[in-house]
């Protein structure tokens, strides 16, 4: 029986790309709605004494009031800007309806905090009618306001983006006519704008008991300190100087890719391309501004394009220069091993109440004829599973010529390793591949001397939400169940590791592996794991607005495009969103070691899972490494961080403590 990937999901589609522009503010609707659907159990109890609740009310109503004053006049100011077109016209007008959806926001929050009822009064219910959001604030008093989860989104409004507006605007204030500078500022601020009002609700209502609720004097954190290593890879100006040098290549992708979206013709995106290329490296500044011009404005496809940046042939041919020699690299090509997950069967499962428990149905095998002889695994064929084999011993006969003929050389019965690594790439779910993750990946393997299997799984949004994870899913049971056959490789020992968006896959192929009874990984290693893919908030996602990585526009085209299956249950499904995995597959997950940067956006996912992990009494580490964001095991390049060398080692020592 065979199962063609075309076939594993209704909703494939080879154009698919319904995502909308960020300048009309619709991006993230649909994931707000359905992540709302669902909170993060938790067992902790917070007690708080009434007068340092009081004091901090007050605080709040103060800053909330003064937040309301600025807010207003910056909206006056706006309205008297005069544009001279009507693109210029909508970007002001949507600018303007989020800025006053905030004030909205705001203004509830100060009505809340003036409250001292048990129930609400009439003009907090006429400003919740008013309050048009795909999230709506569920507080009807000030007891209900979680303000210590206010202060990192006020202090971000107070010493950053207010002013910030300010001093543009006030630069203006004499001509308010609608310049081109002001236009592309102004698209900038609606977009961190309309990031702060997707995540208000949440905020507000978000449960004391949450963690990130939480005085770091208190138990949960002083248990999650102990198993914590912060780590320093040198002066701090240095690593700041030697990021920004990195970065460079990264904005110069969106601006190119910014500028390619103004030429409709093939050559003149070349032509394009050529001119500007050196331009933007050699001049930071315009490189910069043409990438937030792009972050303003993404779509699925120009977010692909900017992130696949380093999969260009001529990028991955200069980054393959600066990789060290492996004696195997090769890609073999699967069919499903299994039956396919289908967001069908997921979404049967969760209206039991069954689909993160232990499943007592054996698993169904399928195409196991043509896996005992496959005279196609080698041959190049996208629609079949993709997996990349590194290890630094010849395992398959090399012919240069005639790919077909690996499959009769491949040596047979001859079981030489017992240790593998299964390596699940990042790249936001919808970029990026096993190749341009060998920066370190060829490094482990050479330096473990262990055989790494790194999937290609299918990216999104064309191949959404479960198809992804279920090419993760037939990629293990196939090595599982042919690996020795076919490489002479058993994999006795496992290690599953990702980053990012493979971070995710990661963490759900292991609850995969406990709810379907297969073997157990014997560890799980992931840095900077996206395990909870809700837009709900937690205050280390307000980094993103700043973060030339993983902005928070690019979190929300990889999250949406991840969910853009029409039945995908975002807020419910816990292997979309493996933080929210059972306790009853949590307790049988292998030990787990965690690395982030403290300035990563996901920086509290870790900590996170490392506490869900804490309740059933895993083994779990944290490593954090002070002043890095998002991605870093990608810098490890000819143009890269030569400090990133450290994090590289320090996932090998996790791998050798695991595997022996």
């Amino acid at each position: 029986m065979q199962f063609p990937k075309t076939h594993l999901n209704d909703f494939i589609s080879s154009d698919y790309d319904k995502t909308c522009e960020l300048d009309d503010y619709t991006l993230f609707n649909n994931v707000c709605y359905k992540s709302s659907q669902a909170q993060v159990p938790t067992e902790i109890q917070v007690q708080t004494r009434n007068s340092d609740l009081c004091q901090s009310q007050d605080q709040y109503l103060q800053a909330t009031r003064e937040i309301i004053d600025q807010l207003s006049h910056i909206i006056k100011i706006l309205k008297t800007v005069k544009c001279e077109s009507e693109a210029q016209q909508r970007i002001f007008n949507n600018a303007n309806r989020q800025f006053l959806i905030l004030l909205k926001g705001l203004q509830i929050v100060n009505e809340l905090l003036s409250n001292c009822k048990e129930q609400e009064s009439k003009i907090l219910l006429e400003l919740k009618q008013n309050y048009v959001q795909e999230r709506s604030i569920k507080a009807i008093k000030a007891d209900d306001v979680n303000i210590r989860m206010l202060q990192v989104p006020y202090n971000y409004l107070q010493t950053d983006f207010l002013p910030k507006m300010q001093q543009n605007l006030k630069s203006h204030e004499q001509h308010m006519f609608a310049s081109k500078s002001l236009t592309d500022e102004i698209k900038v601020f609606g977009t961190e704008i309309l990031m702060l009002n997707l995540i208000m609700p949440s905020a507000i209502d978000t449960d004391k008991n949450d963690i990130m609720s939480l005085n770091s004097t208190h138990p949960v954190w002083k248990k999650l300190e102990c198993i914590t290593t912060r780590k320093s890879l040198g002066d701090p100006e240095q690593i700041r100087q030697s990021f920004d040098k990195f970065v460079q290549s990264v904005m110069v992708g969106h601006a190119l890719v910014n500028d390619c979206k103004k030429n409709t013709s093939k050559w003149g995106k070349i032509v394009s391309v050529s001119l500007n290329s050196m331009y933007y490296f050699f001049s930071r500044s315009a490189a910069e501004k043409g990438m937030k011009d792009h972050m303003s404005q993404l779509k699925a496809d120009t977010a692909y394009q900017a992130m696949n940046f380093i999969e260009l042939p001529g990028v991955k041919h200069l980054i393959n220069l600066g990789l060290p020699k492996i004696a195997t690299n090769l890609k073999f090509y699967i069919l499903p091993v299994v039956l396919p997950l289908t967001i069908q069967e997921a979404n049967n499962q969760i209206r039991q109440g069954v689909y993160d428990q232990i499943s007592n149905q054996p698993i169904e095998y399928v195409n196991q004829e043509i896996h005992r002889d496959d005279k196609f695994l080698f041959i190049k064929n996208q629609a079949r599973i993709r997996i990349r084999l590194l290890y630094n011993q010849h395992v398959v006969e090399q012919d240069n010529i005639f790919s077909f003929l690996k499959s009769f050389f491949v040596q047979k019965n001859n079981a030489f390793e017992d240790k593998i690594i299964i390596h699940i790439h990042g790249g936001g779910f919808i970029s990026q591949s096993s190749s341009s993750h060998q920066c370190y990946t060829r490094e482990w393997s050479i330096n473990l001397n262990v055989p790494i299997f790194s999937i290609d799984y299918s990216l999104a949004p064309q191949y959404p939400y479960p198809i992804p994870l279920d090419d993760c899913w037939q990629a293990y049971n196939w090595i599982l169940n042919y690996s020795e056959k076919i490489f002479g490789i058993i994999p006795n020992k496992i290690i599953v590791t990702g980053d990012s968006a493979g971070g995710n896959l990661a963490t759900a192929l292991v609850g995969l592996t406990i709810k379907y009874k297969q073997q157990i990984p014997n560890g799980l290693i992931l840095n900077y794991p996206a395990v909870d893919i809700r837009f709900q908030y937690t205050p280390s996602y307000l980094k993103s607005i700043n973060d030339k990585i993983l902005s928070h526009t690019i979190l929300g085209i990889c999250i949406e495009s991840y969910s853009a299956h029409p039945d995908s249950q975002l807020g419910l499904d816990p292997f979309m969103s493996p933080l929210l995995l059972s306790y009853d597959i949590l307790k049988y997950f292998p030990p787990t070691r965690l690395f982030c940067g403290d300035q990563d956006p996901l920086y509290d996912q870790v900590f996170r899972l490392a506490q869900r992990l804490q309740v059933v009494q895993k083994d779990v580490k944290i490593t954090i490494y002070e002043n890095l964001s998002h991605g870093y095991l990608n810098y490890n390049t000819i143009k890269g961080m030569s400090e990133i060398k450290q994090c590289i080692l320090d996932n090998q020592d996790a791998f050798l403590e695991l595997l022996n």
